[in-house]
């Protein structure tokens, strides 16, 4: 009976229990309904009216041309006034109170471009930053953003398509010769109408961000230096960095209390792993902070003690700036790692620039000759197949940067002394020993009438030779002796420079190779010349070796010439994925108009 009375009474307990009066209903749907107006409120983007837009862009650019956002003064108003007009005075940059993906691109590659203080660029980022950073929903702020951007977008592209931000040029030892960049054309300036059409174009068509990558180069090396830039900038955005003392130096083994602070710098830099040292502290969370000196602290922790982890973490910071690998840290080191994060970043953004001497695509074989690096890769289907140390001109006597093809190589050349070196290095040689043309295999050849003749150097009177007078070229004869060795590869270029063999090979295990009269010397020449004759009728090792062991002066056109890139980066990223970084042998690093050395004098 209890049980029948319990299923019986059920039905009517649950009707009761789930009853719901009127009231009740009207309050859940208020509260729905106002849960779901915050909601709308907090997830939907804020909107700028056109109408709003309009207003501030007409008092940016007719009212205040002279003062936007307080102090800029427009370079381009009169371009910019009437490209805005004829859309209605809208942004381009901004959606809203937000960067476009255009507007993010452009304000990236401002500041990478204007990072190194090369020189005064123009852009008046300060303010576009500062703008950026306070403009929360407000109208004023937002379109004074879009304007100052569109006129820093007309100074960066002229001076891009006019090609104004190449480094490394007009050099005073190598005044002249080609110049090859990712755009090339007429000698005629692009002018700001003409960057303001380009711009319109663009937006009609909804390729703003493509008008942008066209403007930076876009090579993987370049692509990868700018992740570099930004996490550098991070590092000194962070404000954690700060350098170790002139007089520090520590070995495996030994305590510091600033051990922790290296462990820091060693993790941003991505030289050391966090995992390498887990196994010192219980928390998840590592020990990299340096105690202050006034604070008390044990050295006796494990945090304070340089393990092999962190030696192995400093030995690869070493090989990156290419240091002896001692994983101590010595002076060389130190002055390393006391490079500030935000001069670094300044070193990549300049690098960055030079990526612009090169032609968007680099061919699928080519050469490419890092001066600073002292090293020639030989690049065939997107491998390396070939890598070597070079020899490159000295500090006063700097290679030059150049994009060029090798068309022919030629069999024990002879040697055409360029002007610069027969009368700076030979012939103070010759009037002090004129036997000296004799030893060497050089031979005078004297222009007469349009025609060459060869004279005897016992009739000329040396006391009378000079740098302003000497009416004759040297000629150097095939063989052991000569300065261009075996194999000589031609560069179409009016300085003389090419890659070639040597006659002193020992040179090579020097370290610090910067040591030519400008033409870069290649330690592996035969098997270079064989790789770029590859599948060439007639010719292979062996009859290379043959010509070149008579002596036989032979040309050999390439059927397929080759590009060749001689260039200077002391900084890249490699096939690891690491930051490499080089002595700025050649004082060519002109960050904030200062050349700097890094592993020297920073």
């Amino acid at each position: 009976m209890r049980e029948s009375y319990s299923i019986a009474q059920s039905p009517v307990r649950k009707e009761q229990k789930h009853k719901i009066s009127p009231a009740s209903m009207i309050a859940g749907l208020c509260a729905l309904l106002l849960f779901a107006a915050l909601f709308a409120t907090t997830s939907t983007k804020p909107y700028m009216p056109p109408k709003v837009a309009q207003k501030y862009m007409e008092y940016w650019l007719i009212d205040s041309a002279r003062h936007v956002a307080g102090e800029v003064r427009l370079k381009h108003v009169r371009e910019i006034e009437p490209f805005y007009l004829r859309r209605d005075y809208q942004p381009i940059w901004m959606d809203s109170y937000e960067l476009t993906e255009a507007g993010e691109s452009l304000v990236q590659v401002l500041r990478e471009t204007s990072a190194d203080h090369w020189r005064d660029y123009g852009y008046s980022l300060q303010a576009v930053m500062r703008e950026i950073q306070q403009i929360s929903n407000l109208p004023k702020q937002a379109t004074a953003v879009d304007v100052l951007l569109t006129d820093a977008f007309i100074t960066y592209a002229q001076q891009a398509l006019n090609q104004e931000l190449l480094p490394d040029m007009g050099e005073a030892d190598h005044p002249s010769y080609k110049k090859v960049a990712a755009f090339s054309g007429d000698e005629k300036k692009v002018d700001s109408e003409q960057v303001v059409n380009l711009l319109r174009e663009s937006v009609n068509e909804d390729r703003l961000v493509d008008l942008i990558n066209r403007l930076t180069p876009n090579h993987k090396g370049y692509r990868q230096l700018r992740e570099q830039f930004k996490h550098y900038q991070k590092i000194a955005d962070s404000g954690e960095w700060y350098g170790l003392p002139a007089d520090f130096r520590l070995k495996a083994g030994e305590r510091h209390r600033l051990v922790p602070h290296i462990r820091w710098m060693l993790t941003q830099y991505k030289d050391l792993k966090p995992g390498a040292f887990a196994w010192l502290f219980k928390e998840d969370k590592l020990l990299m902070r340096a105690p202050l000196e006034h604070e008390q602290y044990d050295l006796q922790q494990p945090s304070f003690y340089f393990d092999k982890a962190l030696v192995e973490g400093l030995k690869n910071f070493q090989q990156r700036f290419s240091i002896e690998i001692t994983g101590e840290v010595d002076e060389k080191t130190l002055n390393a790692l006391n490079i500030p994060p935000y001069h670094m970043a300044q070193k990549i953004a300049l690098n960055m620039k030079r990526w612009s001497h090169l032609p968007s695509e680099l061919g699928d074989r080519h050469i490419m000759v890092n001066m600073a690096d002292f090293r020639l890769q030989y690049m065939e289907g997107g491998n390396t197949e070939l890598d070597m140390k070079v020899i490159t001109g000295r500090p006063l006597r700097r290679t030059p940067v150049l994009a060029q093809t090798v068309s022919t190589i030629v069999l024990s050349p002879t040697w055409s002394v360029p002007r610069r070196i027969a009368i700076g290095d030979i012939l103070p040689q010759i009037k002090r020993d004129p036997s000296y043309l004799d030893r060497k295999g050089f031979s005078l050849v004297a222009n007469v009438k349009g025609i060459d003749q060869y004279v005897s150097a016992k009739d000329i009177n040396w006391r009378k030779m000079s740098a302003r007078y000497f009416p004759y070229r040297l000629v150097q004869k095939a063989g052991t002796g000569n300065a261009l060795g075996d194999v000589k590869f031609v560069l179409p270029n009016d300085k003389s420079i090419y890659l070639h063999d040597t006659n002193h090979p020992e040179l090579f295990a020097k370290e610090m190779r910067a040591l030519s009269s400008g033409c870069v010397r290649v330690e592996q020449p035969r098997l270079l010349a064989e790789k770029l004759i590859a599948g060439q009728q007639g010719w292979n090792r062996s009859h290379i070796e043959s010509a070149i062991t008579q002596s036989r002066t032979t040309h050999i056109r390439l059927q397929k010439p080759v590009p060749v890139y001689l260039m200077y980066w002391t900084t890249w990223v490699n096939d690891d994925g690491q930051l490499q970084i080089r002595d700025d042998v050649y004082q060519r690093d002109l960050i904030g108009g200062i050349a700097r050395q890094q592993t020297v004098s920073l």
